[in-house]
């Protein structure tokens, strides 16, 4: 179709406003039309005042996208052409609609930077008029968005980074002149009228956009150092103080603008650069705390109607104070009495005050969930800058104390209020921090936490604050010390053993059980650990009709961990784990794994002669469910899981895992030949070979014979995988071993022939188990003699393959079979060259190049007949405009000589193969090959 002004208006309104079908295909010709040379100029005739809003934005995005992507197409002739016809929109459309004005700004934008900022005044002087003011800030603001955000070469870059921060002071300068307004003296008496309150929100966007630019060097660079950015930043905070002052309710544009100004002051003084002035970061500090500190005392209540000014405020105190932590704790741990070291430890008392915001989470308040990496960058940098031969500063023990405190209490859920299921995320995500900031505490507290928790335990007056408290307690599991029992972490377990013996809240119940199950490898180190862990195990027995998912999972710690009381009581547990029937749903099924596994655990405790009785009638039980199940596909597969999760629990005991795969062979052939069971039937002998290892010859022919089996019906990884642990562990000692290789791994490539990306994870474990064989058993490569040619062959297919996992391992597989067994590969070794080059060239995804690198590596190390790396890639290259028209001559030259030179070093050849791709695919000088040439440099 034709790109008309009429085709395009009528494609654009069938866009906006036609059927979900006509919709897709009207944008993809929309999107093509973009692209096309004609619409340099009919994106002018779309732009007409008497045009549509939806024609005039489409017509300013396609003139953005031309300008970002066809600039070639623009001969240097035509710039100021094109500068004045920019220019010209941008004055016509000064008054919106906003979208189309916002468009062109940013296309201004673009253009100043593709001709790398040349002279930014001389372009921008039409607009630095009274009247343009404002169309100027907006101009000025999107040109370092554009810049941070647009690809293009180093050397325009470069230019580009140079111009722009010869312009930032002088922007910064105007902004600041246009913030300092705040100080006229008559807002003592009115407040700042709309169109002031809303050049502030432009002035203050517009510096936090220069203050970004390029990064916090470049802004360092660009902007003066954090001496030069006080004053603006004082505006910005007087402007903040100036809205709230004037407005109870802080809303509309004036919210806009303190959240803007915030921003600015957190672009401006949160850097790493910024830390290098210690006393302006003071300074700066203790204004912020100056402004908060109010605020915070007036609106610091459940449902605050500033709730969003005191985020922002909130999030600009952690950004400073974590960017600022060094010079923030040496001042809270000085003596210094002056206003700017009180203002830092102000500073602190705010966001203490912040994390303890009244009410619930996130009922009541949003902001208490902004502070937790604030405690985290803290307490590293206590620890960080405690003298080895002092403890830690006094204050410290306070702050985090009081923080503990405060977290034990907002831990707590509301009582009687039904959370959607939304806030019961937020919930949950929320606890988790808290128990990751309880770590933090524990960092500089030590032991007492477990005292502070546990007299807010005893003082708590309702079963939620009870309940924070045992969370709070289960956060501390990992820190418990091995081996002593501190009377405080005593009487919080015994508080958890009655909870779970007691209580029948849902969620008291949980966390009561989690602290036993937390606390598993902390009770069987103690010396009352036998009494104690034999009351923890009976405790989560008691509570599983109660509480089955949260039970089953502390039985199973505890069976683990705990193995003399868990010995001890291994009938009641093998009873639990026989008596609880799961149905098809995953929860239950989860609740008999775990239970099961936790009946292995015991028995795998106990005696023998004990363990060997109550194991018969649990693995018979579980033998008749996989044969009575085998025709339900759902609960077959549970069934299976159940076995896996019993065998692999008794692991320590091989003679009842072996006793327990011979009650469970006789249920497995059905499996072998059921299609969708093949691999619930392979997790259960990977988990019997995994156990028995040591102990598998007198098995390894009935486990092989499934297996054959189970490839004969349904090539699968996991399958591949039990076939690595037999072959690799007695492929020496079993005869059997060598037909099973074969056999398995011929099933595999009949099976990925016909299209080996439709089944990339078995792909991946083919070769995956190739590799390991040819690594370690490089003999035993002569087992699959007759189908090597076809195993080579598949391989070199699947180094071209789109999946990354496919083609590394074959990639992997390939350069073991060069080192090993050169002589099988040599007669594939030309294309396989040529396949890499094509790879690297392009026809593979960019993360893909480490795998090809290692591949040519192995290649020009193999000791070949009669031939050589070098030769294959002169040949592969000859052709003209392989692998691509952007590889020249002597890129390729250059190539060649890196890689034949290369033996040694996987780094220096990876950077050599990464280069060349980046030609091959036209990505030379671009913002992608620079970020991947300083990665490089950083890595080396």
């Amino acid at each position: 179709m034709e790109y008309s002004t009429q085709n395009l208006e009528y494609a654009v309104s069938v866009f906006y406003n036609g059927e979900q079908g006509e919709r897709q295909k009207a944008h993809a010709w929309l999107t093509t039309a973009q692209r096309v040379p004609e619409a340099w100029n009919f994106v002018w005739e779309l732009l007409q005042p008497s045009k549509g809003t939806e024609i005039q934005f489409y017509a300013a995005t396609t003139l953005h996208t031309k300008i970002l992507r066809c600039w070639n197409e623009v001969p240097p002739e035509s710039y100021n052409e094109l500068k004045d016809k920019l220019l010209q929109a941008v004055f016509t459309y000064a008054k919106g609609p906003k979208i189309v004005t916002n468009r062109l700004c940013i296309s201004l934008a673009a253009f100043i930077l593709q001709q790398g900022t040349l002279d930014l005044a001389t372009i921008l002087r039409p607009l630095s008029t009274v009247e343009n003011s404002t169309l100027l800030l907006e101009v000025l603001t999107v040109i370092p968005e554009e810049y941070n955000s647009m690809t293009m070469g180093s050397v325009l870059r470069s230019k580009n980074r140079t111009a722009l921060q010869q312009a930032c002071p002088a922007v910064l300068d105007d902004m600041l002149r246009c913030l300092q307004s705040v100080y006229n003296t008559e807002y003592s008496t009115e407040a700042p009228s709309e169109q002031t309150v809303h050049e502030w929100v432009t002035a203050a966007t517009c510096a936090c956009s220069w203050l970004t630019l390029g990064g916090e060097d470049a802004a360092e660079h660009a902007a003066g150092s954090l001496p030069d950015r006080m004053p603006l930043c004082r505006a910005l905070l007087a402007i903040v103080q100036l809205l709230y002052t004037w407005n109870p309710a802080v809303s509309d544009t004036p919210l806009d603008a303190c959240e803007a100004c915030l921003s600015a002051v957190r672009a401006a003084g949160g850097t790493a650069a910024a830390a290098r002035y210690p006393a302006s970061a003071l300074q700066l500090l203790s204004d912020l705390a100056a402004l908060a500190a109010p605020l915070m005392s007036r609106d610091n209540v459940p449902n605050s109607i500033n709730e969003e000014l005191l985020a922002a405020l909130i999030t600009c105190c952690v950004a400073l104070g974590e960017c600022h932590a060094h010079t923030l704790v040496q001042a809270a741990e000085s003596a210094d009495g002056s206003d700017a070291a009180n203002g830092a430890r102000q500073l602190i008392e705010l966001v203490l005050a912040a994390q303890a915001a009244p009410g619930h989470y996130p009922l009541h308040e949003t902001r208490s969930n902004l502070t937790f990496g604030f405690w985290y960058t803290i307490q590293d940098e206590v620890l960080n800058l405690m003298d080895r031969t002092n403890d830690i500063h006094p204050v410290w023990r306070q702050v985090f104390s009081r923080l503990l405190a405060t977290l034990v209490s907002k831990s707590s859920a509301p009582n009687d209020v039904s959370l959607s299921k939304d806030d019961l995320e937020l919930l949950r995500c929320y606890r988790q921090d808290i128990a990751d900031t309880v770590m933090y505490c524990y960092g500089i507290l030590g032991e007492w936490c477990w005292t502070t928790v546990e007299a807010a335990y005893s003082a708590a007056g309702t079963e939620s604050a009870r309940e924070a408290a045992l969370h709070v307690f289960a956060a501390l599991a990992d820190a418990a010390p091995a081996q002593r029992a501190p009377p405080a972490l005593l009487a919080l377990i015994h508080h958890a053993l009655n909870v779970a013996h007691t209580s029948t809240n849902k969620r008291m119940l949980n966390t009561a059980l989690d602290c036993l199950g937390g606390y598993a490898s902390w009770v069987s180190s103690v010396s009352e650990g036998r009494e104690l862990g034999r009351a923890c195990v009976r405790a989560a027995g008691a509570a599983l009709a109660r509480c089955p998912p949260a039970a089953a999972l502390a039985l199973r710690k505890l069976a683990a961990d705990c193995s003399a009381p868990a010995a001890a009581l291994a009938p009641d547990i093998v009873q639990a784990a026989q008596t609880f029937q799961s149905n098809t749903s995953r929860s239950d099924a989860w609740v008999r794994r775990q239970l099961v596994a936790a009946a292995g655990a015991a028995l795998a405790a106990a005696e023998l002669d004990a363990a060997g009785p109550l194991l018969r009638p649990l693995a018979d039980s579980l033998r008749d469910e996989l044969e009575a199940q085998a025709g339900d596909i759902p609960r077959a597969v549970l069934a299976a899981e159940c076995c896996a999760a019993l065998l692999g629990s008794l692991a320590p005991r091989g003679a009842l895992a072996a006793a327990l795969f011979r009650t469970l062979a006789p249920a497995l052939p059905p499996y072998a030949s059921n299609h969708p069971l093949v691999e619930s039937m392979f997790h259960i002998l990977k988990q019997t070979v995994s156990s028995l290892i040591d102990d598998l010859m007198p098995l390894v022919s009935d486990i092989a014979q499934l297996i054959v089996a189970g490839f004969n019906t349904h090539p699968c990884a996991s399958g591949l995988d039990v076939v690595k642990l037999v072959v690799l562990a007695l492929g020496n000692e079993w005869a059997g071993a060598r037909a099973l290789l074969h056999a398995t791994i011929s099933s595999t490539v009949r099976a990925l022939t016909p299209d080996p990306s439709m089944g990339s994870d078995l792909t991946e474990g083919l070769f995956t188990l190739l590799q390991a064989v040819t690594k370690k058993k490089p003999h035993f490569i002569d087992w699959l003699e007759d189908i090597l040619p076809d195993l080579v062959e598949l391989a070199c297919g699947c180094v071209r393959m789109w999946e990354a996992g496919g083609a590394r391992a074959a990639c992997g597989w390939l350069s073991a079979l060069a080192a090993q067994r050169p002589h099988a590969l040599q007669p594939r070794a030309p294309a396989l060259t040529a396949a890499a080059l094509t790879c690297i060239g392009g026809a593979t995804p960019r993360n893909q190049i480490e795998p090809l690198a290692e591949l040519l590596l192995a290649l020009n190390r193999a000791a070949w007949r009669d031939a050589e790396l070098a030769g294959w890639l002169r040949h592969a290259l000859a052709t003209p405009g392989f692998p691509t028209h952007h590889a020249t001559d002597p890129h390729k030259h250059k190539f060649i000589q890196a890689v034949i030179k290369e033996k040694s070093s996987k780094r220096r050849l990876l950077e050599t193969v990464q280069e060349f791709s980046l030609v091959c695919r036209g990505l030379v000088d671009t913002e992608y090959a620079r970020q991947t040439l300083a990665s490089k440099q950083l890595v080396a």
